[in-house]
């Protein structure tokens, strides 16, 4: 990540480039998630304290690069831009150069960069009962539903989708310039892919003030861009 942006904001992206490469390892690693990248269950506080990071770190890590897509300049679909440099010091990760195919396998999670909200259905979904993995009682032929149950901090509840986001930021962490190429074609597609409005997560009463404070002026950066004139 080694856009032309100016001095305070190149810090600025370079802190949160390195604070999410931190937090994302750690995250993966207190759970375990190496050498085989599996965790069905966690319980119920650890789950919550769990989807709060991946939603906090997928925010930072869309800003961070439609910031980097800014700086280089919107691509035409289909357009094969150069290499994208290694970034800069102080971080966390040193990621490679252009990957070729075979680096990105088929099966590796995807990382989202659009966070816009999709197209509303006109008819609600039918309702579905909220389960487990296909409990059933052995004497009752219907699921049970667990809205007829309290909720406890230690309840054991799946994770495979949060498991699955976590290892798709570690993804982008790892191979940043696909990432920076797909959104630089979304800009040159005028697609929308930020939302307008502050992210809740960045108003958490969990993060420090000093965190807060570093995080809004990150969102603030992507809504007042105005590209260096290079000329």
């Amino acid at each position: 990540m080694d856009a032309d942006l100016s001095p305070r904001l190149r810090g600025l992206t370079w802190f949160w480039w390195s604070a999410a490469g931190y937090l994302a390892s750690q995250a993966r690693r207190r759970l375990g998630l190496w050498p085989i990248p599996v965790k069905p269950f966690l319980p119920r506080a650890e789950q919550a304290s769990l989807k709060a990071l991946i939603t906090f770190l997928e925010a930072v890590l869309r800003r961070l690069f439609w910031l980097e897509a800014a700086g280089l300049g919107a691509l035409p679909a289909g357009t094969q831009p150069g290499p994208v440099a290694p970034a800069g010091s102080g971080t966390s990760r040193t990621p490679a150069q252009t990957p070729t195919r075979a680096a990105w396998p088929p099966a590796a999670p995807i990382f989202r960069l659009r966070e816009c909200a999709r197209p509303v259905q006109a008819t609600p979904p039918p309702r579905k009962f909220r389960t487990g993995p296909r409990i059933r009682f052995l004497d009752a032929p219907h699921p049970v539903d667990l809205r007829d149950y309290s909720a406890h901090p230690a309840d054991i509840l799946p994770c495979g989708k949060l498991v699955r986001r976590l290892l798709a930021i570690n993804h982008a962490l790892d191979f940043p310039d696909r990432y920076i190429k797909k959104m630089r074609q979304c800009l040159g597609m005028a697609l929308p892919v930020l939302r307008p409005a502050m992210p809740p997560v960045f108003r958490s009463r969990k993060l420090r003030h000093l965190q807060q404070e570093s995080a809004r002026q990150l969102h603030a950066a992507t809504r007042n861009f105005s590209a260096p004139d290079t000329s």
